[in-house]
């Protein structure tokens, strides 16, 4: 036994050290960053709690904060509800079938980011070819306002990126979710109704907590899409820190808005979490997610 934990520990190793130098060191650096002054266009070393101060105090943040939630919502709850039903779906087909939807749900996911985003751009601008559409067809002057440049396309596109993911996520485990306990809740006498709220969604609970986290990750943390299709609606906590950093060059008050945003998630996870397990979608305790 001690020869088989030293065999996986030295196995580990590699990859230990690896995240230690591309995640934890540099997300430990960038913290130190957070506690630095900008002074003259440039970071100074020392220890100040302005930056945090500034981030959870300034009332331009707590907008950007509120908007980034009215843009990532949404997307969670859409890009979750239509990921299970598809992978549900996938879930409950068999043999070659089941094999070509997975092929083409991990296919979606292969166009490339940019591409899909200036898809939606060509697809609602004011003069694209849904606005085309309608002035060829006379039912208006073009492409609705709401859908150009707008909190509306962010959410569309946001949608269209993540559903493949949280389709994957959710298929992972409702496949995992064994035939008989089903049957066993319908020769009970439960309608199909009952046996998916009593069987199936309890079972699949710690997949469906993951797919919340982390379509939610992205999409609030998410700062192109806002960009290229959210017009003045679409500014996120992602797109100012991504200003701090690449615009300004103020890189403590960008580490700190990043860190904030993390401690946000942690909160956001603790608070998705318990809301489950209240409502019995998660064991009180050992859940896997």
């Amino acid at each position: 036994m001690g020869l088989s934990r030293r065999g996986g520990l030295a196995l580990l190793a590699p990859l230990t050290l690896i995240l230690a130098g591309a995640i934890v060191v540099p997300a430990g650096v960038f913290f130190v960053y957070s506690f630095f002054t900008f002074e003259l266009l440039e970071p100074k070393a020392g220890f100040d709690l302005g930056n945090y101060g500034a981030a959870l105090s300034d009332e331009i943040y707590r907008r950007l904060a509120w908007n980034t939630l009215r843009i990532a919502v949404p997307t969670t709850i859409l890009s979750v509800c239509g990921g299970f039903a598809l992978a549900y779906y996938i879930a409950l087909c068999r043999g070659r079938k089941r094999t070509v939807l997975l092929a083409l749900v991990v296919v979606s996911m292969l166009a490339s980011y940019l591409a899909r985003i200036y898809a939606w751009r060509t697809l609602l601008g004011e003069e694209g070819i849904l606005a085309g559409f309608i002035q060829t067809t006379g039912l208006g002057d073009g492409a609705p306002v709401f859908l150009s440049f707008s909190r509306v396309g962010v959410i569309i596109g946001q949608v269209n990126f993540l559903i493949p993911f949280s389709t994957l996520v959710l298929f992972a485990g409702l496949s995992g979710i064994a035939d008989r306990l089903r049957d066993a809740g319908r020769d009970l006498g439960a309608r199909p109704v009952t046996v998916f709220a009593r069987v199936t969604l309890p079972l699949a609970g710690p997949a469906l907590l993951s797919a919340i986290s982390f379509t939610f990750f992205l999409a609030a943390g998410d700062y192109l899409t806002p960009q290229l299709l959210g017009g003045s609606d679409g500014s996120t906590f992602g797109t100012v820190i991504s200003d701090q950093l690449k615009l300004t060059g103020n890189y403590p008050l960008g580490a700190a808005l990043s860190f904030v945003m993390v401690a946000s998630f942690a909160i956001a996870y603790a608070a998705v979490r318990l809301t489950m397990r209240c409502l019995g979608l998660l064991p009180r305790y050992g859940a896997s997610a």
